[in-house]
C-alpha cells in the first residue's frame, strides 16, 4: 500500500543554468515583474493527488490549495476554509465565499467531496490515502448552498481537521478526466500555469481574480509577483551561484555550498529539514530483523553522530522525534531517551546471547545461516548518504554482520511488494505524529501497507489512546507511542539533513515546509 508513505524524495534531473537576471518589482501585485526560483528536481507529472514528491508539491502549490494553510511554527489557518469545527470523529469545513477555479467556475462543496472520493479510489493510487484522510470508514457530506463539507470517521483521530485539511483540492474540470491533471492545473491557486518544459522550467502567471488568499492576500496585494519562473537546477553549487549573483530570487541550497552564502544579507533565509535519515527494519518472519535482539544489536552498533555527520555533509542534526519543528502539531516531542545508546560491546554481547556465533571470517552464523543483511536505500540519494551507508556497512562488520549495500531506483516498490531487504534508509517526512499510525500499521503486503511487518501491540494500544484525545491534548500520548517505536526498533532515527531557502529581494513563507507562492513579496 504505497499510499502510507509520503517521502520527501526528489526526482533527479539534468541541471539547467538560468539565463538573464531575476526581475524586481514595483509596488502592487499587478506591477510586480517576474521573479525566478531555482528548485533541485523536476516534479514529473503535475497531478497533486497522485504525486507526493517534494518537487511535485512545490510546483503544485502555485495552482492548487488545500482547506487549511500550515505556517511554520503556528497553528493552521483557513485557506479555502473560512471556518471549521471538529471533534475526534468529525469535522465540518465552511468554504470561503467567492472562491473561483482557474477556469472561472465557482468552487463548490461538492468539488471538495469529489476530490476526496477521487483520492480514495483504489484505481487512483494516491499516496495520501490513509495519511491525509482515513483509508476506510470515512463518510463525506457536501452542502453547496451552505458551502459546508462534513467528514465523519468511524475511528477516532487526534488531528482529523489537520490531516484532512492538507489535501490539495481539485476543481470539477480536472475530475471529469483526471488524465489532464498530469500536465494541466485545475485548481484554485493564485497562479495559472502559463508554459512548461518538463525537466527545465515552469512559468506561472498571477491570476487577476484571486481574492481568497490566506491573511487576506489577493491579486492586488502589494509586492505579489505578476509571474514566476521555476527553473530546475540540480546542482547546489549552481543554485548558490544564482542566488549569490541575483540571477535567482529564491533558491534552496544544501550541503557545504551554503558556507559561502553565510556573509550575505538576504531578504529571507530559512533552514528546513530535508530527507531525514531513518533506518527501518524488516520484521517479517524469516528475516533476521524479526528478532528484537538482532535489531537492538544493529541499533547499538550505529554511531548516530558519526553516520549523521557524513549523511548530512555536516549540515544536520540528530533526530529525536518523527515530527520536526516544521510539523503541524506536537513539534516539541522528544523521545531521545528511548533510542538505544551507541555501544559496540553491548551489541556484540546481544548477538552472542541470541546464539549468533562469530566464524573464522569474522561473520556470525546461527544454525548454518550467516548473519547477512541487505541494506536498501534510494539510488537517488546524495553522495553523503551513500558514504553513510558505506560507514554503516563498516560499523556492522565490527559486530560480525555482513551488510550488503543495495541501492534501488524504486526502493518503495521493493518494500511495498514484500521484496528482499533487511534494513532500509528511507527519507520519510510527516507533519503529524498520527501519520505514523498509517505508515507502521495495518495489514502486511501485498494486502496492506505495513511494509515493516510491525506487530508491536504496545504501539498499537498507545495509538488508540492517543487517537481518543483531540489536538494538543494528545501530544503526551503520541510521545509515549513514539517512545515504543524507538525502543522496540521499528525505526532507528539517525540524522536529518537540511536545506536552506534563500530569498534575494523576495520575502516568502511556507506551508508544510513547501514554498507558499501567495506569501511571496518582492522587496526591491
Amino acid at each position: 500500500m504505497r499510499r502510507s508513505i509520503v517521502a520527501a524524495a526528489a526526482v533527479g534531473v539534468t541541471a539547467l543554468a538560468l539565463s538573464g537576471c531575476a526581475g524586481t518589482a514595483e509596488p502592487g501585485g499587478e506591477g510586480a515583474q517576474s521573479i525566478k526560483i531555482a528548485v533541485q528536481s523536476d516534479p514529473g507529472t503535475l497531478n497533486p493527488i497522485t504525486n507526493a514528491t517534494n518537487s511535485s508539491e512545490t510546483v503544485a502549490a502555485f495552482g492548487y490549495e488545500s482547506l487549511l494553510f500550515y505556517p511554520t511554527g503556528e497553528e493552521p489557518k483557513g485557506l479555502l476554509a473560512d471556518s471549521w469545527e471538529s471533534t475526534t470523529t468529525s469535522v465540518e469545513f465552511t468554504l470561503k465565499d467567492g472562491i473561483l477555479c482557474a477556469d472561472g467556475t465557482p468552487l463548490t462543496a461538492t468539488d471538495v467531496k469529489s476530490t476526496f472520493e477521487y483520492a480514495a479510489a483504489d484505481e487512483t493510487g494516491s499516496p495520501y490515502k490513509g495519511v491525509y484522510f482515513p483509508a476506510e470508514g470515512l463518510t463525506i457530506e457536501a452542502d453547496d448552498d451552505a458551502r459546508t463539507v462534513t467528514f465523519t470517521s468511524e475511528a477516532a483521530q487526534s488531528f482529523l481537521a489537520e490531516t484532512i485539511g492538507a489535501l490539495s483540492i481539485v476543481c470539477a474540470s480536472g475530475l471529469e478526466d483526471p488524465a489532464v491533471l498530469d500536465t494541466e492545473f485545475h485548481g484554485t491557486g493564485a497562479y495559472a500555469l502559463e508554459s512548461s518544459s518538463p525537466g527545465q522550467s515552469y512559468t506561472f502567471a498571477l491570476r487577476d481574480d484571486y481574492t481568497w488568499g490566506v491573511d487576506g492576500t489577493t491579486s492586488k496585494t502589494e509586492g505579489l509577483p505578476a509571474s514566476v519562473q521555476v527553473d530546475i537546477v540540480e546542482s547546489d553549487s549552481t543554485s548558490a551561484n544564482l542566488v549569490q549573483t541575483g540571477d535567482a530570487n529564491i533558491a534552496n541550497v544544501g550541503g557545504s555550498e551554503r558556507d559561502r552564502l553565510e556573509s550575505m544579507d538576504f531578504a529571507e533565509k530559512l533552514e528546513v529539514p530535508l530527507r531525514p535519515g531513518l533506518v527501518f527494519f524488516n520484521q517479517a518472519e524469516g528475516r533476521v530483523g524479526h528478532d528484537l535482539a538482532v535489531r537492538e544489536a544493529l541499533a547499538k552498533a550505529v554511531d548516530r553522530d558519526a553516520v549523521g555527520a557524513v549523511s548530512s555533509a555536516g549540515h544536520g542534526k540528530q533526530i529525536t522525534t518523527l515530527v520536526s519543528e516544521f510539523g503541524a502539531a506536537c513539534t516539541a516531542m522528544d523521545s531521545s531517551g528511548a533510542i538505544p545508546d551507541y555501544d559496540v560491546e553491548a551489541a556484540a554481547a546481544a548477538l552472542d546471547a541470541a546464539g549468533w556465533v562469530e566464524g573464522a571470517d569474522g561473520i556470525r552464523a546461527k544454525g548454518g545461516k550467516p548473519l547477512s543483511i541487505l541494506m536498501l536505500y534510494p539510488a537517488s540519494e546524495s553522495q553523503g548518504v551513500t558514504a553513510a551507508i558505506e560507514l554503516l556497512q563498516t560499523e556492522f562488520k565490527k559486530i560480525g554482520v555482513d551488510a550488503v549495500p543495495t541501492p534501488s531506483a524504486s526502493y518503495t516498490d521493493v518494500i511495498f511488494s514484500g521484496g528482499d531487504w533487511d534494513i532500509v534508509w528511507a527519507p520519510i517526512f510527516t507533519s503529524l505524529p498520527s501519520d505514523w499510525a498509517g505508515i507502521l500499521g495495518g495489514e502486511f503486503p501485498p494486502n496492506g501497507g505495513n511494509w515493516t511487518y510491525n506487530t508491536n501491540q504496545e504501539y498499537f494500544d498507545l495509538v488508540g489512546e492517543a487517537q481518543a484525545l483531540a489536538g494538543s491534548d494528545s501530544c503526551d500520548a503520541w510521545q509515549a507511542a513514539q517512545d515504543s517505536l524507538f525502543s522496540n526498533l521499528e525505526v532507528l532515527p539517525v540524522y536529518s539533513s537540511t536545506t536552506t531557502f534563500y530569498g534575494a529581494g523576495v520575502e516568502f513563507g511556507m506551508s508544510k515546509s513547501i514554498l507558499a507562492p501567495s506569501t511571496f513579496r518582492v522587496t526591491e
